[in-house]
């Protein structure tokens, strides 16, 4: 039997990225994946001879200073293995009367808003510093700051995150402090289906920080998302571990309340198979963990009070179409991200703003045309991907039979084309394929209660809304998904994945830091004492 540092349950983000970082540290780690794919929703499938992403459409790209998937890329060797694409636009929105393009660059961004709306100028600057400090705050974990900034951390950042988690001000709180115009707040909110469905539940930080990094640059990985996936399965298995597919995990081994091991069934073979390994990490619905596999007689409560209290309502639609001709030429001036919405919603009163009050065909449409750039998802000129996506969740589509689910997809998917071709028109003339996916769909694929691929809702400020990295129930078991902090996306995933392989690889890094500087502090007291 191999004996692995790790098995990791699941190849979603976190999972890999928690992978790739133990396995550069030397560790011998296994990932066990249910599908025939890694990568969870950060994959592609094929149709009609050309690759389409299953879940990203871009990716915030921050600078450096703040945003920390940079450090993250270069630690893991990420940077030589992916090519990243930057887009031309943060993006559009479009009504019947309506074409705003955002800009790149946050001085871009305020100097376009201020032209549009002069008399917000103050509240537009207001605003934007606070996404920017919002930013700033979480620009390194604790282990990862110079001792200069850990030692001021205290004071520079700790006390500001303790009191954003004390207040845990919302999205519409914040706006509705500095931003008096209706149209306006949607136009900064424009794109809250990623992340939720009320912007008065909404917590500031998961809004404040994608999208400081999205004006700043949002970038698209080539090759799709499989490429990303494909990259940190390679620096694991190159490092000396494995990921295998078609493993599907039922049970964890536990002894004395420690994880211990997994059985998982080998769908090829169709046989169980039996591993060890003194950490366990779950990169699943930590749902499935307490009541599925692990032992029942084991007393989770300690965890599943907690975690069973946290929300599940923000998921998605996504429309996969494939167009046969280079859409970015039939249509020059369309953005790579294009909202699309109407003016009386955009005008409307912001507090009536939550998505779920909203019929589902009438809600905000976001279209990613993937033909503005060098995509590498296709070799052939007449295969061309474009995506729908638009809020939805699991109760929207529950409880339908076989026929009532596939005719309101069929309803919805009519509709949503409706309004693509009277935004665009004559657009679906070229669309040679159509298939929608829904919550159930990400549920059935990714075995996550309800389908939410962003993990639980971000309605808590900090780690009270989130999962644990570490169960307090079963020792040597950890988490690393979109369920725990700092959240859902594939930002969100990738840096769990790395807090949690890192609180793993050095559980008492913050102590030995605290410990030097108090070292460096006593000897220079000494020092100073001794000359005077």
């Amino acid at each position: 039997m191999k004996i692995y540092d790790a098995i990791i349950i699941g190849s979603g983000l976190g999972g890999l990225s928690c992978g790739a970082t133990l396995a550069k540290a030397g560790k011998k780690v296994l990932v066990l994946e249910q599908h025939s794919l890694a990568g969870g929703c950060a994959t592609c499938f094929e149709r009609k001879g050309m690759k389409v992403d299953a879940g990203l459409h871009e990716l915030d790209w921050g600078s450096p200073k703040t945003d920390m998937k940079h450090l993250i890329f270069q630690k893991l060797g990420l940077n030589e293995l992916i090519e990243i694409i930057k887009l031309p636009n943060a993006w559009s929105i479009k009504t019947q009367t309506k074409d705003i393009t955002i800009p790149h660059g946050i001085n871009h961004v305020k100097s376009f808003l201020k032209s549009e709306f002069p008399e917000e100028s103050k509240g537009i600057d207001k605003y934007f510093k606070k996404i920017k400090f919002q930013a700033f705050l979480v620009r390194r974990f604790p282990d990862d700051m110079n001792l200069i900034d850990f030692f001021f951390a205290p004071l520079t950042t700790l006390v500001f995150l303790f009191k954003n988690m004390l207040l845990n001000k919302s999205v519409g709180d914040i706006l509705d402090k500095y931003i008096q115009n209706n149209r306006l707040k949607r136009i900064l909110n424009i794109n809250i289906s990623y992340y939720h469905h009320d912007p008065y539940k909404l917590i500031w930080s998961f809004h404040a920080i994608p999208q400081k990094h999205y004006y700043q640059q949002g970038v698209y990985i080539k090759g799709g998302s499989q490429s990303l996936s494909d990259a940190l399965s390679n620096i694991i298995t190159q490092s000396g571990g494995e990921v295998r597919t078609n493993c599907d995990v039922h049970t964890i081994l536990t002894e004395n309340n420690n994880a211990s091991g997994v059985v998982y069934t080998d769908k090829k073979i169709k046989e169980n198979i039996t591993l060890r390994a003194p950490k366990i990490i779950a990169n699943c619905d930590p749902s499935i963990v307490y009541k599925s596999l692990l032992d029942k007689t084991i007393d989770t409560t300690l965890d599943t009070k907690i975690t069973e209290n946290f929300s599940l309502s923000t998921s998605l639609v996504s429309i996969y179409l494939i167009f046969d001709k280079n859409i970015s030429e039939l249509y020059p001036n369309m953005n790579y991200n294009t909202f699309i919405t109407d003016d009386e919603t955009l005008d409307a009163s912001f507090k009536d703003s939550k998505i779920i009050d909203t019929p589902i065909e009438s809600r905000a449409l976001a279209f990613v045309n993937y033909s503005k750039i060098d995509n590498g998802l296709s070799n052939r000129k007449d295969r061309h991907l474009g995506v729908l996506a638009l809020y939805s969740n699991f109760e929207e589509w529950d409880k339908l039979d076989k026929w009532e689910y596939k005719e309101k997809k069929d309803w919805l998917l009519s509709e949503a084309l409706k309004r693509l071709e009277n935004a665009f028109p004559g657009i679906n003339t070229h669309c040679i394929h159509a298939e929608l996916a829904t919550p159930k769909t990400i549920a059935r694929y990714t075995k996550t209660r309800k389908g939410v691929p962003y993990g639980y809702d971000q309605d808590k400020e900090g780690f009270m809304g989130r999962e644990r990295f570490a169960s307090k129930s079963i020792k040597n078991l950890y988490f690393a998904s979109s369920f725990g902090f700092p959240g859902g996306g594939f930002t969100g995933s990738i840096i769990g994945g790395y807090r949690t392989a890192k609180k793993i690889l050095d559980p008492y890094i913050y102590l030995k830091k605290i410990s030097l500087i108090a070292g460096i502090g006593t000897s220079i007291g000494i020092f100073v004492a001794f000359i005077f």
